[in-house]
């Protein structure tokens, strides 16, 4: 009988994080020792160069490669990662008075994939002690949707581009998402009545879109769809969205603290067989040397508690939920990406929670949760604003 082969350690799990870390595992995300982009990842990723508006292509590229070559589409889906930025040779730069973290999920179309990064990146810039932080958002949509747009605005160029200066003209022939992105006082008689990507939204785009904004309505955050938003439209598609911080200083930009968007096109591009819907955000933060202080992952508290959520209303609060429990340093496990209750109390079991807090349609409408015993089936309907004093006492044996 031959020898067993011993079980292979998943060699991309970091042991090591800090606060920033410790607040993504309490939101469901696995950190990471990132790839590091190669010297193929970089050539195959100047293809994509021309509208990498945010410089981050490369490390795109080199996540969505390790994915494809790590099977990682074998193990559950969605596979939501954290870690630091950039990546190990990525020509991305940081400056030194900041730091740079990333997040993604990887193997989800669904909106509440951008629900989660939103509102992780929320708590994280909470954390450092941002105020007067608002959303910028957009949506390109899916092929159809890019493809209706650009034809739009070809059109409208033919008809309306002698308004433009001789100059910008030729830097719309070349490149016209170019004056979008960077809007000047010449340009902006053409671009006020230019069409907005949001209009050409397909019916699916559409409805993806709305989902997002209502569950960003859910966090108590100021937002606005802004159109000259946009994401590299050779591989991305659906959300785009910055969160930055409101000047106090008249004439001075608002600062920018993070920026996000979908790549579901780019694996096929990279020669994939099939896409892999992803999204990923990228957090920009002041040095903090408290943020900083070193965590071992395996010392991290362990949940005792799965969230479950059922239905649009329970979905909207559940973020809420994680969010508060975490300021109560009460980890729980969930599975906000999910929607069949099957899946998610499956979690549950596999986790060995020893509690499952259930919100349903009629809990959301109420402020109410489930805490259900999962050894002996018990369950009592707590009010929201109680769960964490009611969690503390199971968590002492007091209950």
């Amino acid at each position: 009988m031959g020898k067993k082969e011993p079980i292979k350690e998943k060699t991309h799990l970091e042991s090591i994080t800090d606060k920033i870390g410790e607040i993504a595992v309490h939101y469901g995300f696995t950190v990471i020792k990132p790839p590091t982009v190669s010297n193929d990842d970089l050539s195959k990723s100047k293809q994509f160069k021309e509208f990498d508006h945010y410089g981050d292509v490369e490390e795109k590229v080199a996540l969505t490669r390790w994915y494809m070559d790590a099977r990682l589409d074998l193990e559950s889906q969605p596979l939501a990662i954290h870690f630091k930025k950039p990546l190990p040779g990525s020509l991305l730069r940081k400056k030194a008075t900041h730091e740079m973290y990333g997040f993604e999920i990887m193997g989800s179309n669904r909106c509440t994939s951008e629900a989660l990064l939103i509102k992780c990146a929320l708590a994280v810039l909470e954390e450092q002690g941002y105020e007067d932080i608002y959303i910028d958002i957009n949506s390109i949509g899916d092929r159809e949707s890019i493809n209706k747009f650009e034809r739009e605005l070809n059109t409208y160029f033919r008809k309306n581009g002698n308004a433009l200066p001789v100059k910008h003209r030729q830097e719309f022939k070349k490149n016209h998402y170019s004056i979008l992105l960077r809007p000047t006082a010449e340009t902006k008689e053409f671009l006020d009545n230019a069409p907005q990507p949001v209009a050409s939204l397909s019916e699916l785009g559409r409805i993806h879109f709305k989902e997002v904004l209502e569950s960003i309505e859910a966090f108590d955050v100021a937002y606005k769809i802004k159109s000259n938003i946009l994401s590299n439209k050779n591989y991305a598609s659906y959300t785009i969205f910055e969160i930055r911080q409101s000047s106090k200083t008249e004439g001075e930009a608002d600062e920018l603290l993070a920026y996000g968007y979908r790549y579901n096109h780019l694996a096929k591009k990279l020669g994939g067989k099939r896409e892999i819907p992803s999204i990923g955000v990228t957090i920009i933060v002041k040095k903090d040397p408290k943020l900083l202080k070193k965590v071992l992952v395996k010392n991290i508290k362990k949940p005792r508690f799965y969230l479950v959520q059922l239905g649009s209303t329970a979905k909207l609060k559940a973020l809420n939920i994680v969010e508060m429990l975490r300021k109560l340093k009460i980890p729980v496990y969930h599975s906000i990406t999910k929607d069949k209750i099957t899946g998610q109390l499956n979690g549950a079991e596999y986790m060995k929670a020893t509690h499952v807090l259930i919100m349903g349609q009629k809990e959301a409408i109420e402020n109410s949760i489930v805490v259900r015993n999962v050894s002996n089936r018990e369950q009592e309907t707590i009010p929201l604003e109680e769960l964490g004093e009611f969690l503390r006492n199971l968590d002492s044996g007091k209950k």
